[in-house]
Protein backbone atom coordinates (compact mmCIF):
# COMPACT_ATOMS: atom_id res chain seq x y z
CA UNK A 1 0.00 0.00 0.00
CA UNK A 2 0.54 3.45 -0.43
CA UNK A 3 2.75 5.48 2.43
CA UNK A 4 0.17 6.54 5.19
CA UNK A 5 0.56 9.98 6.64
CA UNK A 6 -1.65 9.44 10.17
CA UNK A 7 -3.48 6.55 12.07
CA UNK A 8 -6.97 5.81 11.89
CA UNK A 9 -9.54 7.69 14.20
CA UNK A 10 -12.33 6.04 14.78
CA UNK A 11 -15.27 7.04 12.11
CA UNK A 12 -17.76 7.53 14.63
CA UNK A 13 -15.66 10.23 16.09
CA UNK A 14 -15.44 12.34 12.82
CA UNK A 15 -17.54 14.44 11.35
CA UNK A 16 -17.45 15.18 7.32
CA UNK A 17 -18.13 19.21 8.11
CA UNK A 18 -15.28 19.00 10.12
CA UNK A 19 -12.95 17.12 7.80
CA UNK A 20 -14.43 19.37 5.05
CA UNK A 21 -13.65 22.52 6.72
CA UNK A 22 -9.91 21.04 7.52
CA UNK A 23 -9.13 20.27 4.07
CA UNK A 24 -10.08 23.77 3.10
CA UNK A 25 -8.01 25.40 5.57
CA UNK A 26 -5.14 23.98 4.46
CA UNK A 27 -5.96 24.81 0.79
CA UNK A 28 -6.83 28.34 1.90
CA UNK A 29 -3.64 28.91 3.67
CA UNK A 30 -1.14 27.22 0.86
CA UNK A 31 -2.90 29.35 -1.74
CA UNK A 32 -2.17 32.26 0.06
CA UNK A 33 1.83 31.78 -0.42
CA UNK A 34 1.87 29.77 -3.30
CA UNK A 35 -0.22 32.50 -5.14
CA UNK A 36 3.31 34.62 -4.70
CA UNK A 37 5.71 32.42 -6.03
CA UNK A 38 6.90 33.21 -9.63
CA UNK A 39 7.16 30.91 -12.30
CA UNK A 40 11.24 30.95 -11.71
CA UNK A 41 10.81 29.84 -8.10
CA UNK A 42 7.51 27.41 -9.38
CA UNK A 43 10.28 25.79 -11.31
CA UNK A 44 13.42 25.35 -9.03
CA UNK A 45 13.85 22.07 -7.12
CA UNK A 46 14.92 22.05 -3.59
CA UNK A 47 17.91 20.20 -4.66
CA UNK A 48 19.15 17.90 -7.69
CA UNK A 49 17.00 15.20 -8.37
CA UNK A 50 13.50 16.39 -6.30
CA UNK A 51 10.61 17.73 -7.41
CA UNK A 52 10.05 21.49 -8.04
CA UNK A 53 6.98 23.11 -6.76
CA UNK A 54 5.39 22.47 -9.80
CA UNK A 55 5.60 19.21 -9.67
CA UNK A 56 4.68 19.02 -5.82
CA UNK A 57 1.60 20.73 -6.66
CA UNK A 58 1.10 18.25 -9.23
CA UNK A 59 1.49 15.32 -7.07
CA UNK A 60 -0.98 16.90 -5.05
CA UNK A 61 -3.18 17.52 -7.95
CA UNK A 62 -3.20 13.51 -9.02
CA UNK A 63 -3.55 12.78 -5.66
CA UNK A 64 -7.11 14.94 -5.66
CA UNK A 65 -7.83 12.92 -8.82
CA UNK A 66 -7.39 9.63 -7.06
CA UNK A 67 -8.81 10.39 -4.09
CA UNK A 68 -11.81 12.04 -4.76
CA UNK A 69 -12.60 8.81 -6.61
CA UNK A 70 -11.85 6.66 -3.34
CA UNK A 71 -13.98 9.46 -1.66
CA UNK A 72 -16.84 8.90 -3.83
CA UNK A 73 -16.75 4.94 -4.34
CA UNK A 74 -16.70 4.35 -0.65
CA UNK A 75 -19.74 6.77 0.19
CA UNK A 76 -21.35 4.51 -1.98
CA UNK A 77 -20.35 0.87 -1.15
CA UNK A 78 -17.06 -1.32 -0.02
CA UNK A 79 -14.29 -1.05 -2.49
CA UNK A 80 -11.31 -2.61 -3.78
CA UNK A 81 -9.71 0.61 -4.25
CA UNK A 82 -7.12 1.68 -6.97
CA UNK A 83 -3.11 2.86 -5.68
CA UNK A 84 -1.50 5.00 -7.93
CA UNK A 85 2.15 5.42 -8.80
CA UNK A 86 2.36 9.45 -7.91
CA UNK A 87 6.28 9.46 -9.71
CA UNK A 88 4.82 8.35 -12.62
CA UNK A 89 2.01 10.01 -12.88
CA UNK A 90 3.97 13.26 -12.29
CA UNK A 91 6.62 12.21 -15.33
CA UNK A 92 3.83 11.47 -17.44
CA UNK A 93 2.07 14.91 -16.75
CA UNK A 94 5.28 17.09 -17.27
CA UNK A 95 4.06 19.65 -14.56
CA UNK A 96 7.81 21.23 -15.27
CA UNK A 97 6.46 22.41 -18.40
CA UNK A 98 3.37 23.64 -17.50
CA UNK A 99 2.55 27.53 -16.50
CA UNK A 100 2.63 27.84 -12.40
CA UNK A 101 -0.70 29.64 -12.07
CA UNK A 102 -2.50 26.65 -14.43
CA UNK A 103 -1.16 24.40 -11.78
CA UNK A 104 -2.45 25.97 -9.22
CA UNK A 105 -6.08 26.64 -10.15
CA UNK A 106 -6.59 23.05 -11.08
CA UNK A 107 -5.14 21.93 -7.75
CA UNK A 108 -7.49 24.69 -5.99
CA UNK A 109 -10.70 24.48 -7.49
CA UNK A 110 -10.18 20.66 -7.41
CA UNK A 111 -9.82 20.61 -3.82
CA UNK A 112 -12.66 23.14 -3.13
CA UNK A 113 -14.92 20.66 -4.92
CA UNK A 114 -13.69 17.64 -2.62
CA UNK A 115 -14.01 19.86 0.25
CA UNK A 116 -17.86 20.00 -0.51
CA UNK A 117 -18.33 16.12 -1.59
CA UNK A 118 -16.62 15.49 2.09
CA UNK A 119 -18.79 18.10 3.73
CA UNK A 120 -22.03 16.55 2.16
CA UNK A 121 -21.03 12.78 3.46
CA UNK A 122 -23.78 10.63 5.50
CA UNK A 123 -21.30 10.46 8.78
CA UNK A 124 -22.39 6.91 8.76
CA UNK A 125 -20.46 6.30 5.54
CA UNK A 126 -17.16 7.45 6.83
CA UNK A 127 -17.02 3.87 8.14
CA UNK A 128 -17.13 2.00 5.19
CA UNK A 129 -14.75 0.15 4.44
CA UNK A 130 -12.00 -0.65 1.48
CA UNK A 131 -9.32 -2.11 0.26
CA UNK A 132 -5.60 -0.53 -0.99
CA UNK A 133 -3.61 -2.96 -2.24
CA UNK A 134 -5.09 -5.69 0.28
CA UNK A 135 -4.60 -3.41 3.42
CA UNK A 136 -8.29 -2.45 4.71
CA UNK A 137 -9.20 1.29 5.14
CA UNK A 138 -12.38 3.30 6.12
CA UNK A 139 -13.53 6.21 4.19
CA UNK A 140 -12.95 8.18 7.55
CA UNK A 141 -9.14 7.53 7.48
CA UNK A 142 -8.90 7.39 3.74
CA UNK A 143 -10.34 11.44 4.01
CA UNK A 144 -7.55 12.12 6.98
CA UNK A 145 -4.78 10.45 5.63
CA UNK A 146 -5.63 12.58 2.52
CA UNK A 147 -5.55 16.39 4.45
CA UNK A 148 -2.12 14.56 6.05
CA UNK A 149 -0.60 13.47 2.84
CA UNK A 150 -1.19 17.29 1.87
CA UNK A 151 0.36 18.82 4.61
CA UNK A 152 3.15 16.80 4.39
CA UNK A 153 4.08 17.96 1.26
CA UNK A 154 3.28 21.80 1.70
CA UNK A 155 5.28 21.80 4.98
CA UNK A 156 7.85 20.28 2.84
CA UNK A 157 7.25 23.31 0.42
CA UNK A 158 7.43 25.95 3.17
CA UNK A 159 10.91 24.42 4.73
CA UNK A 160 12.86 25.24 1.34
CA UNK A 161 10.38 28.02 -0.89
CA UNK A 162 11.54 31.22 0.36
CA UNK A 163 8.15 33.17 1.35
CA UNK A 164 7.17 36.90 -0.34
Amino acid sequence: MEVTYTVPTDPSLLDPATLSEQLSEVVRDAMSWLATLSEAQAAQPEREGKWNAKEVIGHLTDSAVNNLGRFVRLAIRPHDLPSYDGDAWVQVQHYSEREWQHILALWFVLNQHIAGVIHRLDRASLANTGSIDGISVTLGFVIEDYIAHMHHHLNALRRWLPAK
